[in-house]
């Protein structure tokens, strides 16, 4: 006489809960050398049952659960090794340029707002003679009045690996704050754009409204374009985050903001790399080398990162070889 589905299932039942129990630790990562052959002995089991299951009980409950159980064991044990190293060079090879040029209306959308930032913050202190005390920080119209740049008192007390440290986590801090504060509808984003345009442009017109805009220009040129790029891009990022709330299209507002902050972060992680690079640049060349040179290296870093962002990755992607990953689990 053929074993019902009852018996069946009361035989086996320990085995597969003893399997799903080692599943649990192993998505956990609490499994010990010895558990894994118990955990390869009781898939194989699992599977045989399976295959019985199909057989004999086709599409019932029992069927069920352990082609679940069987396709989870299948994917903890025969999971394909991670390549991480290859998944950065991709990304960077390929995903973050393309990504870029995909949403390149909001990084112009930011560009904007940071221009005119720019020409509010410098038309306020040329055509105002006050506009100075209202725009730019007293210390700095004091280095100014001294016709004294500001950063070489910093860097006559501060190492070169510190400064370049403190300058990058800087810079870092603006560059999450204008992404992250696209989630404020928008709001917070625009303000950091603007507000960072208005003092850059407030320093720079009064530098040059004193003889100082030569001294300026030499210091920023290493670094400056590359630096103020990477924060306009991120400014796009929040200006993604911002569109998906305000206007979601025929999507529910979560569902639009996750697919427009999937490529919003990968903006701000593709740019990371790059916005420390600058922080080096800023801590131990800007401060330390020929104005010749400073001039050379920035317009060299602008291009290459300009060209990098704007054409690479253009090619079509071969298609990915398939790869064998063992037997596959019997299905109904």
């Amino acid at each position: 006489m053929s074993e019902s589905i009852a018996q069946f299932v009361m035989r086996r039942r320990p085995d597969w809960d003893a399997l799903a129990e080692l599943l649990d630790r192993q998505r956990a990562g609490t499994l010990v050398l010895a558990d894994l052959e118990r955990l390869d002995r009781l898939y194989r089991s699992a599977a045989a049952d399976l295959a019985h299951a199909q057989a004999h009980f086709a599409q019932s409950d029992a069927h069920r659960f352990l082609n679940q159980l069987c396709t989870r064991a299948y994917g903890a044990i025969y999971q394909p090794p991670k390549d991480r190293l290859g998944a950065i060079r991709r990304f960077y090879r390929r995903e973050f340029p393309q990504v870029f040029r995909a949403q390149l209306r909001y990084v112009g959308a930011s560009a904007f707002l940071f221009g005119l930032g720019l020409l509010i913050g410098a038309l306020v202190v040329l055509l105002d003679p006050n506009g100075a005390e209202l725009l730019v920080p007293d210390h700095l119209r004091e280095y100014i009045a001294q016709k004294k740049m500001w950063t070489d008192d910093i860097f006559q007390v501060t190492p070169g690996e510190l400064a370049s440290s403190q300058i990058a986590t800087n810079n870092l801090t603006v560059t999450i704050a204008a992404f992250a504060l696209g989630l404020t509808w928008g709001a917070g984003t625009v303000f950091v754009m603007l507000n960072n345009g208005v003092h850059i442009g407030s320093v720079a017109a009064l530098c040059i409204r004193e003889g100082m805009g030569g001294a300026l220009g030499e210091w920023i040129s290493a670094h400056g374009f590359v630096e103020l790029s990477i924060i306009v891009i991120a400014g796009g990022a929040g200006l993604m985050l911002a569109h998906a709330l305000v206007d979601p299209g025929e999507l529910p507002r979560g569902q639009a903001l996750r697919r427009k902050g999937t490529d919003a972060v990968k903006l701000v992680v593709g740019c990371a790399p790059f916005l420390f690079g600058t922080g080096f640049v800023e801590g131990f060349v800007s401060p330390n080398f020929p104005a010749v040179v400073k001039v050379v290296l920035g317009l060299s870093l602008g291009i290459a990162f300009w060209s990098y962002l704007l054409f690479t990755g253009r090619s079509p992607s071969p298609a990915p070889a398939l790869r064998a990953r063992g037997a596959r689990v019997a299905r109904p």
